[in-house]
């Protein structure tokens, strides 16, 4: 269970396939991740979404840093306050760069083409939290 539970369902889903979450959070035992064939702990959920569907924040925040991931593809952090991260990944066409700050709700880009570690999985949306540097399971803060 996290530590605070500040953003408890204070989140938004930032995709609109909520229902649709294809890879869980899971760092106590490893997940079965297809396209790698392989088991590994899951820092996030990725969650099914058409590609060119928008990706909206989950919660306010300012952007921290925009990366070129190997695995997760475009992958925008953002601070989101009290030591709390929201990372996103395998998206495109960003409309936020360093140092926006942005409101709930507000797109922040689109879902890409899924990088090679994800060609099995399809589309999708990698959605992270971290608190402090370590990761924290997302859906302990969505609706």
């Amino acid at each position: 269970k996290p530590s605070a539970l500040t953003f408890k369902g204070e989140l938004a889903w930032p995709a609109a396939e909520e229902d649709k979450v294809i890879m869980n959070y899971s760092m106590d035992q490893t997940v079965y991740f297809p396209t790698l064939d392989q088991y590994k702990l899951s820092p996030a959920i990725s969650v099914q979404a058409v590609e060119g569907a928008p990706v909206l924040a989950s919660v306010p925040g300012t952007v921290y840093s925009i990366e070129e991931d190997p695995q997760t593809g475009t992958t925008v952090t953002m601070e989101i306050g009290s030591g709390y991260q929201a990372v996103y990944g395998q998206l495109k066409d960003l409309t936020v760069e360093e140092g926006d700050t942005v409101t709930k709700g507000t797109v922040i880009g689109y879902v890409g083409t899924p990088t090679k570690y994800y060609s099995k999985e399809g589309s999708n949306l990698y959605f992270a939290m971290k608190k402090n540097g370590e990761p924290v399971d997302p859906i302990a803060y969505l609706p």
